[in-house]
């Protein structure tokens, strides 16, 4: 099974505040009334100038986020060994849980939501996972789908941008029976950008929306694999 090592993400706020000085100092074409996808920063793309994602970074809180991500991660995660990203509790309407740890097969993904919605689960989840607040990042309806995904993922994690689209194709298939919650999990002491980027996907969200988020999501994902995004990409 392919996963990341677990990580604690409590890095100073010092440290995060210099990366998105040097990740927002950089320069790239400017997008403009002509201007292609490629011409165009990963926010505006999804419809959000440079300035505004700018200005919401600057004055979001980041010792409030991380330790929120702290606290649902450790709770979600609570008895765990060798949990790392992408980690996903399944949860069937009929209560049953169960896990998956690392970025597995579409096959696998089948296997186990069968297995909760029939009862009888391989790998049951024993957890602590925080219950689904108002706000968060959802694709499909939880009060009314059979299945609820809850992963934490991380948009530099490799392995989490080769699950990403398994998970996208599960849901486009189920007809609504299946729910999608993203959560938060940067690998900070692994991946350079982990925080800045996941910062900037919540911007995303308070500035434009729900679809604006699953959308930048997206393009995060695709700087990922097959490759690492050049160190000069702009959010």
């Amino acid at each position: 099974m392919e996963k990341e090592k677990k990580q604690q993400i409590n890095t100073p706020t010092a440290i995060i505040v210099a990366g998105f000085l040097v990740m927002l100092a950089i320069l790239l074409t400017r997008g403009g009334s002509g201007a292609t996808p490629k011409d165009k920063t990963l926010s505006e793309q999804v419809g959000v100038s440079k300035t505004s994602l700018a200005e919401c970074v600057k004055t979001f809180d980041k010792d409030a986020f991380a330790k929120k991500i702290e606290f649902s991660v450790g709770s979600a995660m609570k008895g765990e060994t060798g949990a790392g990203t992408p980690y996903s509790i399944v949860i069937g309407v009929n209560g049953v849980k169960s896990k998956i740890n690392g970025a597995e097969s579409y096959e696998n993904v089948k296997k186990v939501i069968d297995e909760v919605i029939t009862g009888k689960v391989t790998t049951a989840y024993t957890g602590e996972v925080p219950p689904i607040e108002d706000g968060e990042h959802i694709l499909g309806n939880p009060k009314t789908a059979k299945v609820t995904i809850i992963e934490y993922s991380d948009f530099e994690c490799p392995f989490c941008a080769r699950f990403h689209p398994i998970l996208e194709r599960i849901i486009n298939e189920s007809n609504g029976s299946i729910a999608w919650v993203y959560r938060q999990f940067p690998l900070v002491q692994i991946h350079q950008h982990a925080m800045e980027r996941a910062i900037a996907s919540e911007c995303i969200a308070k500035i434009k929306g729900n679809d604006a988020f699953w959308k930048y999501g997206d393009l995060l994902f695709k700087l990922v694999a097959p490759v690492e995004a050049p160190v000069d990409q702009q959010l």
